[in-house]
C-alpha cells in the first residue's frame, strides 16, 4: 500500500466520524426546530453547492459537493433580507409564518440549544456503549527510579523525596499504604491525592518499607518524584516509515542507542533527547545483535518523530453493570477536561496553539491514525479507539458551539435570553453585522488553521 493511499483511509475514517458527529449535532437543531413549529429549509450532508436531494415534507434533503460535515438552514433568510432592504418601512417589520425570527425567545433558545444537547447525549451514548465492550487498558509494572536518575530529561534542579526516603532505581512497588498495586498506573493515580505514603518495595528478592512525604504542588496535590521504568522491546513499527525501512521489527529489543547501552526506556530517552538527524539502534532478534540506523520524520518545531512504540502490557477490563453511570462519568471527565483546555487558550496560560489547535484535515488524520493504530492491534481494540476520540469531538462541538461568538449557537442563545429579559427583539442590522462578523471570524480561523494543517501534512514526509 503506497503512503498517499494509507494516508488517505486514515483521513476517510477520520473525515466519516467528524461528519457523523457533526450531522447528529444538526439533527438536534432539526428536529427541535419541528416540535417548536421552525420550519426547517435545508438539511445538508456536506457544505457547497447542491449535488443530490430530495424533499422531504417542507425542507430539502441534500448532498453537497464538499461532503464533510453539514448544516441545518432554519427558516427566516427572507425575514433578514426584506428588513435591511425596506429598512424604514413598516412592512420591513413583517415575519414570515414559521421563521426562527417570528418564533418566541423560549422556542429559540431551545432550537439552538438543541444542538449542542444532541452532542452531549451522542457522546453519552457512545461512553455508555464502551463501557458495556470488553476492552484492554495499559498494565505497566510498578518498578520505579526516582526522577533525580535522569536530569537530562526531568531538569537538573528535580527533586525526588521518594529517592531522599531510600527508594532507589530498579524497585518495584508492591503495595501502598497496606493496599495492592497492580501496576504503574494504579500508583500514578494514587500518589498525588495524599501527603504522605507508605511504600512497601522489593528489592532483588527482599522486601521493604519506606515512608514518604509528598511535596505539595500548587494545584493541592503531591509530588514524590517517581517514574515508571520500561523495557525496550519495540511493540508496534508504523508502516511506510522510516524505522519500518530500515529493518525495525516488532519484538526487538533495544541494547544500545547512539553507541550507549539502554536497560529501559529512560536510558533510550536520554539518548534521543535534544537534537539529533541520524538514529542508529542495536537490537536483539533472535538472539542475535542487528544494526539499523534511519533519518525520524520531523514535526513543525523542527524535533524528531519517532513512528514505534514499545511493547505495552495490557490487561482486559471487563463489561461494567453500572454502564449508563460510567457513561455519565466518562462524559463529565472528558467535559471537564475540555473545559480546562479552552480555558487555557483564553487564559494565555496554553501558549503553543500550533499544537492544540487544529483544523479538520489534521483532526480527521489524528483520528484516523489512532484508529488505525488499534486496528493494526485488534478490530475491537480499532473501534474502541475510534469510537472513543468520536466522544471528545462531540463534548469538544458542542462546548465550543456553546460559546457567545458569532455564528455560533452561544450567540443565537444570548439574543434570544436578551429578548426574553428585555423583551425586545434584536434590530435585524445589528444581527446581520453579527452574523457576517461570524462569517469572517470562521474565514480566519479556517485560513490559520489550514496553514497549520498544511505544514503537519507536510512534516509527515519530511
Amino acid at each position: 500500500m503506497s503512503y498517499f493511499l494509507a494516508q488517505m483511509i486514515k483521513y476517510l475514517i477520520g473525515i466519516v466520524g467528524i461528519t457523523v458527529v457533526v450531522l447528529i449535532h444538526e439533527l438536534g437543531h432539526l428536529i427541535a426546530a419541528r416540535i417548536c413549529s421552525i420550519e426547517v429549509e435545508v438539511f445538508s450532508f456536506g457544505f457547497g453547492p447542491r449535488l443530490i436531494g430530495k424533499q422531504m415534507g417542507d425542507f430539502d434533503l441534500r448532498l453537497s459537493l464538499f461532503p464533510v460535515g453539514g448544516y441545518c438552514r432554519l427558516k427566516g433568510s427572507d425575514d433578514v433580507r426584506r428588513s435591511l432592504r425596506d429598512e424604514g418601512h413598516e412592512h420591513a417589520l413583517l415575519l414570515e409564518e414559521g421563521s426562527i425570527f417570528a418564533a418566541s425567545p423560549i422556542k429559540r433558545i431551545i432550537t439552538y440549544l438543541a444542538g449542542p444537547v444532541a452532542s452531549f447525549l451522542l457522546a453519552f451514548l457512545i461512553y455508555t456503549i464502551l463501557s458495556i465492550m470488553p476492552y484492554e487498558i495499559l498494565s505497566t509494572e510498578a518498578i520505579v527510579t526516582p526522577v533525580t536518575d535522569y536530569p537530562e530529561l526531568f531538569g537538573l534542579e528535580a527533586t525526588s523525596p521518594a529517592f531522599e526516603a531510600g527508594i532507589r532505581s530498579g524497585d518495584r512497588v508492591l503495595a501502598l499504604n497496606g493496599e495492592t498495586i497492580d501496576d504503574w498506573e494504579a500508583l500514578e493515580t494514587t500518589l498525588p491525592a495524599s501527603a504522605a505514603h507508605l511504600f512497601l518495595i522489593e528489592r532483588n528478592g527482599q522486601s521493604f518499607h519506606y515512608w514518604v512525604e509528598g511535596e505539595k504542588q500548587e494545584d493541592g496535590t503531591y509530588r514524590y518524584g517517581l517514574a515508571v521504568l520500561q523495557e525496550t522491546i519495540v511493540g508496534n513499527v508504523r508502516s511506510l516509515s522510516a524505522e519500518k525501512e530500515a529493518g525495525l521489527k516488532k519484538g526487538d529489543r533495544i541494547v544500545a542507542s547512539q553507541g550507549e547501552a539502554v536497560h529501559n526506556h529512560l536510558d533510550l530517552l536520554s539518548t534521543l533527547h535534544g537534537e539529533l538527524r541520524l538514529v542508529a539502534f542495536t537490537v536483539l532478534r533472535d538472539g542475535e545483535e542487528v544494526e539499523l540506523s534511519f533519518y525520524p520524520r520531523r514535526g513543525d518545531d523542527g524535533k524528531p518523530i519517532f513512528d514505534f512504540s514499545l511493547l505495552a502490557a495490557t490487561k482486559h477490563i471487563k463489561p461494567t453493570s453500572k454502564a449508563l453511570t460510567s457513561g455519565v462519568d466518562q462524559t463529565s471527565k472528558i467535559l471537564h477536561q475540555t473545559l480546562e483546555s479552552i480555558q487555557s487558550l483564553f487564559t494565555g496560560t496554553q501558549k503553543d496553539l500550533r499544537s492544540n489547535v487544529t483544523g479538520v484535515t489534521r483532526s480527521a488524520l489524528m483520528i484516523g491514525d489512532i484508529a488505525a493504530l488499534g486496528f493494526e492491534q485488534e478490530a475491537k481494540q480499532g473501534l474502541h479507539a475510534l469510537l472513543y476520540l468520536l466522544g471528545v469531538v462531540s463534548i469538544s462541538l458542542a462546548v465550543v458551539n456553546l460559546l457567545p461568538l458569532p455564528a455560533f449557537d452561544g450567540i443565537q442563545i444570548m439574543i434570544a435570553l436578551l429578548a426574553l429579559i428585555t423583551r425586545r427583539t434584536i434590530r435585524m442590522r445589528t444581527y446581520y453585522v453579527l452574523q457576517v462578523a461570524g462569517v469572517l471570524f470562521i474565514i480566519v480561523v479556517f485560513v490559520a488553521l489550514s496553514g497549520s494543517d498544511l505544514r503537519y501534512l507536510l512534516s509527515l514526509r519530511r
